[in-house]
């Protein structure tokens, strides 16, 4: 799998980026601002928000070395290496999410609902952390159709709701 590194996101050429719904700033070290791009990842990435047809907030993409243990992140992090991306569950559904994922390649999953986040890398398959809780489907209120009373003139009808009550 290619990978770049650029000792900053604003040195990455405009030719060298091929994934319009993601800027290099996006994909960079918060703590650093360099950026190692892995294009199969991003490659992934770039597949999964066309699959699931709505933006993707990535709260953290490569880390560098320094950043990632400021962060506590695991010795061995994929986001290293450019193949990691922890992305913010706010605008999807999670298992929805997964499954999407799971479906373009991503093999690796790390779950954090108190934070809101997934994490997703290139693997190797395996998961850890909790489910995120199930979210309630919110419906429309059911209000009961009116209909009119039969048989009296249109100008005199009353309406009546199906729960008997007039209108």
């Amino acid at each position: 799998m290619p990978t770049t590194t650029y000792a900053h996101f604003r040195d990455v050429p405009e030719s060298a980026w091929h994934w319009p719904s993601f800027s290099p700033a996006e994909i960079a070290c918060r703590g650093t601002g360099a950026i190692k791009i892995n294009t199969e990842a991003m490659d992934k990435l770039q597949s999964l928000r066309n699959r699931l047809g709505k933006p993707l907030i990535v709260r953290s993409g490569y880390r560098s070395p320094s950043h990632n243990r400021a962060v506590g992140g695991a010795p061995a992090s994929k986001h290293m290496l450019g193949s990691a991306f922890d992305i913010a569950m706010s605008n999807h559904d999670p298992a929805i999410f997964a499954e999407a994922a799971r479906a373009v390649g991503f093999l690796g999953f790390g779950i954090d609902p108190r934070s809101g986040f997934m994490h997703i890398d290139l693997g190797p398959a395996r998961g850890w952390g909790e489910p995120f809780p199930v979210r309630a489907t919110p419906f429309m209120p059911e209000m009961a159709p009116a209909r009119e009373i039969l048989g009296q003139p249109h100008s005199k009808r009353r309406r009546r709701s199906w729960a008997g009550g007039e209108t």
